[in-house]
């Protein structure tokens, strides 16, 4: 049995979709150590999949106490409690660690963390690491219906709305339906370290968007601004993640992000 924190989250409720036993946010506190040690000892997961995040970035700027203990504390403690009872986690990051402009991003690539929610996952991820983990970063993971970005831009458009679209951020839209599945897989067949999984190539926050309203049959009515123009924390320019390595270990790729937005609608 896979253990999936964060259940009542995006990746989270995948991750149940996908077969894993699911804990919510209610069922389990990830800062309270004890109530986790409980949890591990009366379920006894084979792995554990640590959906459970902040990540509300914005928001992290004005509350980095509450990021820090989420991201950067309790994922350490987990890979502890996890370690001593022979459970290995998986983890999951983000492409916002990063800090460089190249095409496309593999592990090694340079970290620098802008922002704190950026920060204190970068923390996180090394807490795991620490402790044997495997830790995968994701990005711009979507699905379809589910609150977040694509779908309220959608129904914007579908209401007759104009949409405000991002045109200098580059990255690669993810369904949460394609990840839940691999990372099963990589928590059914433990290797420790750092890997990258996303979609292949790479589009704005416009020509996803328009993508999408042209698969669904929906007129796009948007105006284009830039990244600063929105305001709030630092966001990556361009953050195309390197998925080879994870590929060569567990078999898995992800299709091109225009084929996997496709998949994602017609489910």
């Amino acid at each position: 049995m896979i253990l999936a924190t964060g259940s009542g989250g995006l990746l989270g409720s995948a991750l149940v979709r996908a077969g894993a036993r699911g804990v919510t946010r209610r069922d389990l506190d990830v800062t309270d150590g004890g109530a986790v040690a409980a949890v591990l000892d009366a379920l006894r997961p084979e792995a554990v999949v640590n959906a459970a995040g902040f990540t509300a970035v914005n928001h992290a700027e004005v509350d980095p106490r509450g990021a820090w203990v989420v991201n950067a504390r309790a994922p350490g403690v987990l890979a502890r409690l996890c370690r001593a009872r022979g459970v290995h986690l998986v983890h999951v990051s983000t492409d916002y660690v990063l800090d460089s402009d190249a095409p496309l991003l593999d592990e090694d690539a340079p970290v620098g963390p802008r922002g704190e929610y950026a920060r204190s996952k970068l923390a996180g991820e090394r807490a795991a690491l620490d402790e044997g983990a495997t830790v995968v970063r994701l990005q711009w993971v979507y699905r379809v219906g589910h609150p977040g970005f694509l779908t309220s831009a959608v129904d914007a458009l579908a209401r007759g709305g104009v949409v405000r679209l991002v045109t200098d951020q580059v990255g690669c839209p993810t369904p949460a339906d394609l990840v839940a599945p691999a990372l099963l897989t990589c928590a059914r067949a433990p290797v420790p370290g750092l890997f990258h999984l996303a979609t292949g190539g790479g589009v704005s926050a416009w020509g996803w968007v328009e993508r999408a309203a042209a698969l669904v049959g929906v007129p796009l009515r948007a105006e284009p601004v830039t990244r600063a123009g929105l305001g709030g924390a630092h966001r990556p320019a361009r953050s195309c993640l390197d998925s080879s390595r994870f590929a060569a270990t567990w078999g898995v790729r992800l299709p091109a992000w225009d084929v996997a937005l496709t998949l994602d609608l017609a489910g």
